[in-house]
C-alpha cells in the first residue's frame, strides 16, 4: 500500500484526467474491437492469436479473482482513497487486473507480430501506462497489475509460436483453440457447481460465471467457423485504404449491433440465465468469421460505384464518425464521476443544506427492507424498535375514493397487500375504494424479510394487526410527531385531476400541523409541480422531472442562471438509474451555489452512502436505514 500512499500524494486534476483516459485502453471493448480488425484487414492467424491470448487471460484472470477473492485496496484499507471517476469499472474483487491483463494481449500481442520498431515501443509503453494508471486510480495494488503482466506476458511469448505456425500445420490451431474451448467447459462446471461461501460477492461470481458461458460459447464458435472458413471461404484480408476502413467501421457496427439486439432475445428465451451468453457470443463469432467476410471482395475492388454516391457516402461518413466521436465523449463525460472537490456550504442558508461531511439519514417507504412499507409498523420498528433513528421519513400518498390521504408507493395495491384476494380483482388503486375499505386489507401480506420468509402472509379480517393496515397522512404525521421532530419527503403519486386534489389535502394538513417548513414535497408529475407553485407557493417542494433535465444541463455546461431560475428547494435525484451520473460533486457543487440541497435515492449500498456523504450530499434516503446509521455521520 505504500506506493500507492505515494501515488495518491501526487494526484492532481491533470494527471487525473490523463490517467482515467489512458485507462480505457484496457476494456474489453478496444481488445475485441482491435483483434476483428487485425483478423479482417491485416493477418488472420494473427488476429486469431490475439483473440487466443485475450481469452486465455480473461479466463486465467476470472479465475484467479474467484478464488483469490482478494478485496480493492480501499476496502482493505478505509483510509485509502481512489479516484472517484474510476470507481464504476472498479467491479468485484482485485487480484489480478483486468483491465492490465487485456492491454497486455493487446498490445502485446501487437508488438510481438509487428515488424515496425517504433509500433512496437509505442505499444509496449501504452501498455506500462495502464498498468500504471490502475494504481495511480487507486482501483488495484501492485501485485494485482504485476501478476496480470506476468501473465500476459508469458501467453504472448508462448502463443506466439504456435500460430505462426498455423498456415503449415492447422492441428496446432485447432487444438489450440480446442484446449481453449475444454478449459471454458471445465471453468464453467467448476463455478456452476462449487460451493462458494457465503460471504463471497455475488455481483463477482455471476460477473465470472457469465464470462465463462462468453467464452465458451466463442471457443466453440471459433472451432466450427474456422473451419467453414477455411474450406468455403478463403477471404483475403487485402483491399484498398478505403475498403479496410469501411469493411472495419461498417463490421464492428454490425457485429455490435448483435450483440445489443440478441441480448433481450436469448434472455427471454433462457430466462435470464446467463447461459444465453453462451449462445449469443456463439452467433456473434459465426458472423464476424463466416458472414461478413463474404463482402470482403467488394471492399478488396474499392468499393465500385458511382463517384457521387462514393463521394455522398464518404461524407455522410465522415459526418457520422465526428458526431460519433462528439457522442463518445459526452456519454464518457456524463457517465464518469467528475474530479470537482467538495466546495464549502458554510454561505449556504437552506435548512436542508448540510455541513460538509456530514449526510442526513432517510427511511425511504418508512425502512421497507425490514419491515412492511409505508406501514405504522416500519415507522414502529425505527423509533421503538431499534438503537438508531433517522433525520427524514419519506413516503407517498395516493388519494382514497372519499378524499383521505392513504400512505402507498405504487400506483395499485397488487404489490404490497392482499388488494387481489380481498377485492377479486387485479389493478385495483386507493382512487377506487373508500378508507374504511382499504382499511380492511393486510398491508403486509407481499412483504419479505432478509430471511426470504413472509411472516404477514395470508394474515385476514381481524387477524391483521393494527399496525399493518393501510395509515393515512394524518396518522402518520401524529404518530412522528408525538415521538420527535423530524423532517418529511412526501411524494405525491397521482396525476392530473386526482394529484392536484392530493396536494390540497396535503397542504392543508401540513399547515394545520405547523410542518410546511419541515416537509419537501415531490412529484413525477410535470403538471403537479405547476400546480404547487401556482396555488401554494410556501410550499417547499423538490425539483419535478422537466426541471432535473434543465438544472443537468445548466450545471454541465457551467451556466450562471439568475436564482429565480430555480423555484425549488431541493434536488431528488437517484445516482446512475437513467444513464447520466448524477451522483457527482459537480451536480452538488452547482445545486449548493444555488442553494439547493440534493437528496439522493434509493442507496442500499453502504460503500456509496459513505461515498456520496464524502462528496457532499445532504440526504440519502435507503430501505435499510439500520445500516445507513452506521456509516453516515450525521449533523
Amino acid at each position: 500500500m505504500s506506493f500507492l500512499y505515494f501515488l495518491e500524494s501526487i494526484r492532481n486534476p491533470v494527471l487525473d484526467f490523463f490517467f482515467s483516459a489512458i485507462t480505457h485502453l484496457g476494456s474489453e471493448t478496444l481488445f475485441m474491437a482491435i483483434a476483428i480488425a487485425v483478423f479482417w484487414c491485416y493477418s488472420k492467424k494473427d488476429g486469431l492469436y490475439l483473440l487466443a491470448t485475450g481469452f486465455f487471460g480473461t479466463l486465467i484472470n476470472q479465475f484467479l479473482k474467484l478464488v483469490c477473492q482478494v478485496p480493492r485496496p480501499w476496502v482493505k484499507d478505509p483510509n485509502f482513497t481512489i479516484v472517484e471517476s474510476a470507481r464504476a469499472d472498479a467491479t468485484g474483487y482485485s487480484f489480478p487486473s483486468g483491465h492490465t491483463q487485456s492491454v497486455t494481449a493487446s498490445m502485446g500481442c501487437t508488438a510481438r507480430f509487428s515488424k515496425n520498431k517504433w509500433i512496437r515501443i509505442v505499444c509496449i509503453v501504452l501498455a506500462a501506462l495502464v498498468a500504471l494508471s490502475r494504481m495511480y486510480l487507486g482501483v488495484h495494488t501492485p501485485a494485482d497489475v504485476l501478476v496480470s503482466l506476468g501473465i500476459g506476458i508469458v501467453l504472448v511469448f508462448a502463443l506466439y509460436p504456435i500460430f505462426q505456425k498455423s498456415d503449415k500445420n492447422p492441428a496446432l490451431l485447432y487444438g489450440t483453440i480446442g484446449a481453449l474451448t475444454a478449459l471454458c467447459l471445465a471453468y464453467v462446471l467448476f463455478v456452476e457447481l462449487h460451493t462458494w461461501p457465503a460471504d463471497i460477492d455475488p455481483h463477482n461470481l455471476e460477473h465470472g460465471i457469465k464470462n465463462g458461458y462468453l467464452l465458451f460459447g466463442c471457443g466453440c464458435a471459433m472451432l466450427l467457423a474456422l473451419w467453414i472458413e477455411d474450406r468455403f471461404i478463403r477471404f483475403d484480408t487485402k483491399a484498398p485504404l478505403t475498403g479496410q476502413i469501411l469493411k472495419v467501421v461498417l463490421g464492428l457496427v454490425l457485429v455490435l449491433g448483435i450483440k445489443a439486439g440478441l441480448k433481450p432475445i436469448f434472455n427471454a428465451i433462457f430466462g435470464g440465465h446467463l447461459a444465453a451468453n453462451a449462445l449469443r457470443y456463439f452467433c456473434i463469432v459465426i458472423f464476424a468469421v463466416c458472414v461478413w467476410p463474404l463482402t470482403f471482395k467488394w471492399f478488396a475492388k474499392g468499393c465500385p460505384m458511382k463517384k457521387w454516391v462514393k463521394k455522398t457516402l464518404i461524407i455522410i461518413g465522415c459526418v457520422l464518425l465526428a458526431l460519433a466521436l462528439v457522442a463518445g465523449f459526452i456519454f464518457w463525460d456524463v457517465t464518469r464521476d467528475t474530479p470537482n472537490k467538495p466546495v464549502s456550504t458554510e454561505n449556504c442558508t437552506n435548512p436542508l443544506i448540510t455541513p460538509l461531511g456530514k449526510t442526513m439519514l432517510s427511511s425511504h417507504r418508512a425502512g421497507g427492507d425490514f419491515a412492511p412499507e409505508n406501514t405504522m409498523k416500519a415507522f414502529k420498528d425505527i423509533i421503538e424498535g431499534s438503537d438508531y433513528t433517522v433525520d427524514i421519513f419519506e413516503f407517498d400518498i395516493h388519494l382514497t375514493k372519499d378524499g383521505d390521504c392513504v400512505l402507498l408507493h405504487d400506483d395499485t395495491l397488487d404489490r404490497t397487500s392482499n388488494s387481489e384476494q380481498h377485492f377479486g380483482a387485479e389493478g385495483v388503486r386507493p382512487e377506487d375504494k373508500t378508507l374504511a375499505e382499504l382499511k380492511q386489507l393486510n398491508m403486509g401480506e407481499g412483504f419479505t424479510d432478509a430471511d426470504g420468509n413472509n411472516p404477514y402472509d395470508g394474515l385476514t379480517g381481524d387477524a391483521v394487526p393494527a399496525d399493518l393496515k393501510i395509515i393515512t397522512l394524518s396518522e402518520a404525521l401524529e404518530y412522528l410527531e408525538s415521538k420527535g421532530s423530524f423532517r418529511y419527503i412526501i411524494e405525491i403519486k397521482s396525476s392530473g385531476a386526482e394529484g392536484e386534489k392530493t396536494a390540497d389535502r396535503l397542504y392543508n394538513t401540513l399547515k394545520d400541523m405547523d410542518l410546511l417548513d419541515r416537509a419537501v414535497i415531490g412529484t413525477f408529475h410535470n403538471e403537479i409541480t405547476d400546480y404547487m407553485d401556482k396555488t401554494y407557493p410556501d410550499m417547499l417542494r423538490s425539483a419535478g422531472f422537466n426541471e432535473c433535465i434543465k438544472f443537468y444541463l445548466y450545471c454541465y455546461f457551467n451556466i450562471d442562471a439568475d436564482p429565480d431560475t430555480w423555484k425549488f428547494s431541493a434536488l431528488q435525484i437517484p445516482t446512475t438509474d437513467y444513464v447520466v451520473n448524477l451522483g457527482t460533486s459537480r451536480v452538488i457543487n452547482y445545486a449548493h451555489k444555488y442553494n439547493i440541497a440534493v437528496q439522493y435515492w434509493t442507496i442500499n449500498d453502504t460503500d456509496e452512502m459513505k461515498r456520496l456523504q464524502s462528496i457532499g450530499a445532504d440526504a440519502i434516503m435507503t430501505d435499510i436505514p439500520h445500516e445507513g446509521a452506521k456509516v453516515i455521520n450525521r449533523p
